[in-house]
């Protein structure tokens, strides 16, 4: 019941969490075979992400504005294929860009199709594979090949699957599918859902189906271990109380309980079979356990790591470089995987920068939907990229922790260009048919004069623009001095039950975070 009001949720909730619930960090993504390159993806605001190529040194802002406009910004799981190009899928369809986060174009044969997760090949990284999950419709996978043609993969069934994951196997690769079979009527006249596990050893032509029936919650396959290609990891989410990790060790048979957890938060393991399970938490009461609990394999229990007193929102494992990553709710970093200690590298507090694409204005493609949440009142106003907006609602004006300085260099005469200002500050307007004032690091547009251009933004102070045609000096930049905002309560269904948004954020990582 609670999948089939997906695709609703998913479509309606953006409009609201722009005025509402503040963003949250709830999937990472890394490239399979560069490790510099990762994603974060936030939810609620219109949804966006986070990018970096430098291995967490920056971050630049990619709002969901840049694919659909800002009337109809939402997104959905996000997966980096081999190649490069980053895809995402949505309750109507799916998207990629052009390798650089820019150029978004739909898959058109896919449009209208529900996009449930991705997973890439873990012996081809030119391979990456979907699984649809259109409510009373067969449903199954898709496999995009090196050269970025997607095609069926498999047999269909008449389920909603709900989660996707490929491991090796033998010299191939195996395929769990998590799903939902259809509805049963308790004895006491309840209807729930029935799920099932499906495995499959020959890219999805044959299915095995483990059924473990109705269950007091909403089943997950979180993971494979990846010693034991037979050995799952299985949550049970609840809304009202404690999430449960069970383990199988015959491909999904049979259970047996392995931990309790206030609410899951993902799993992660190393290709030895270390593994690490995030706990979330209750944003509304911080004194329900939360945090990240290890155990050197499956066969023993795990225990919680001693400095991971935070909410584990998403967690990843890149083998490269041995390392653990981990989301809070605005901060991502890397994890000691001995004692927990988080180090942050991401806190979208303090991004400075958008995705840069050419012949794009990110700042006004962006206004509408930061203007509305991310950039407003309560969310993340003080962040350097927020000097962009300089409206009542918006940017500093919306923060009193945001200081953008005095300006800096101030445009020239007519006849030289303007020098911008040092870096955090924009440069003034040009005199009297000068040009205008450079933009600044993270600050917001630079001075201009009637006709004249804006100054560049960037890591360095910009220069001044081509000649202004009237009398009047332009605005000034901006750059921001940063300070800790007072963020709001989100989320807890543990509290709200089903109220509204809350609910699909509770469920976030079973619909969009595959």
């Amino acid at each position: 019941m609670i999948l089939a009001l997906a695709p609703f949720l998913a479509l309606q909730l953006p409009d609201a969490a722009r005025a509402g619930p503040v963003e949250q960090l709830i999937q990472f993504v890394m490239h399979p075979t560069d490790p510099t390159r990762m994603v974060v993806r936030y939810f609620n605001g219109g949804d966006g992400a986070f990018v970096t190529t430098d291995g967490g040194k920056n971050w630049k802002l990619l709002c969901d504005a840049l694919l659909f406009g800002p009337a109809t910004a939402h997104g959905g799981p996000l997966v980096i294929t081999g190649g490069g190009t980053m895809v995402m899928g949505l309750s109507t369809g799916m998207w990629h860009d052009d390798g650089h986060t820019c150029g978004w174009t739909d898959e058109a044969k896919y449009d209208g199709v529900y996009i449930q997760g991705f997973a890439v090949d873990p012996t081809d990284p030119t391979l990456t594979y979907a699984a649809t999950s259109n409510g009373g419709e067969a449903n199954g996978m898709l496999r995009r090949d090196a050269r970025g043609t997607w095609s069926d993969l498999g047999t269909k069934a008449n389920v909603l699957i709900t989660d996707l994951l490929v491991v090796p196997h033998g010299s191939g690769r195996r395929f769990y599918l998590g799903a939902v079979l259809g509805q049963i009527t308790t004895d006491g006249g309840k209807a729930e859902s029935t799920y099932a596990s499906r495995v499959s050893d020959d890219d999805g032509v044959t299915w095995t189906e483990h059924v473990y029936g109705a269950v007091d919650g909403s089943p997950n396959v979180q993971a494979v271990d990846p010693t034991n290609p037979d050995r799952l990891v299985l949550s049970i989410e609840r809304p009202t109380t404690t999430d449960s990790v069970l383990v199988s060790n015959d491909q999904g048979k049979t259970f047996k309980p392995y931990l309790t957890v206030t609410e899951i938060g993902g799993v992660a393991f190393a290709p030895d079979g270390r593994v690490w399970i995030g706990d979330a938490g209750n944003q509304l009461d911080p004194t329900e356990p939360r945090g990240l609990y290890f155990a050197k394999s499956l066969d023993q229990p795990a225990t919680k790591l001693p400095m991971s007193n935070y909410p584990v929102q998403c967690l990843g494992y890149q083998p490269a470089t041995d390392t653990l990553y981990a989301c809070q709710p605005s901060t991502f970093g890397s994890v000691d995987t001995t004692d927990g200690a988080f180090t942050t590298s991401l806190d979208v507090r303090k991004v400075a920068r958008f995705v840069d694409c050419a012949g794009v204005d990110m700042a006004a493609t962006c206004q509408t939907q930061l203007c509305g949440a991310y950039c407003g009142f309560g969310h993340f106003a003080q962040a350097p990229v927020c000097c962009a907006y300089d409206t009542f609602s918006c940017g500093p004006a919306a923060a009193e922790s945001a200081v953008c300085p005095a300006t800096g260099g101030r445009g020239a005469t007519a006849v030289d260009g303007g020098t911008g200002g040092a870096v955090g500050a924009g440069g003034a307007g040009g005199v009297s048919h000068g040009d205008g004032g450079g933009g600044a690091s993270g600050g917001g547009p630079s001075g201009n004069r009637d006709a004249g251009d804006s100054g560049v933004s960037g890591p360095d102070a910009g220069t001044g623009a081509t000649r202004g045609g009237g009398g009047h000096a332009g605005d000034s930049g901006c750059g921001c001095v940063l300070a800790s905002p007072v963020l709001p309560g989100t989320r807890s269904v543990k509290a709200l039950g089903l109220a509204a948004a809350v609910f699909l954020l509770r469920r976030r990582r079973r619909f969009w975070s595959r």
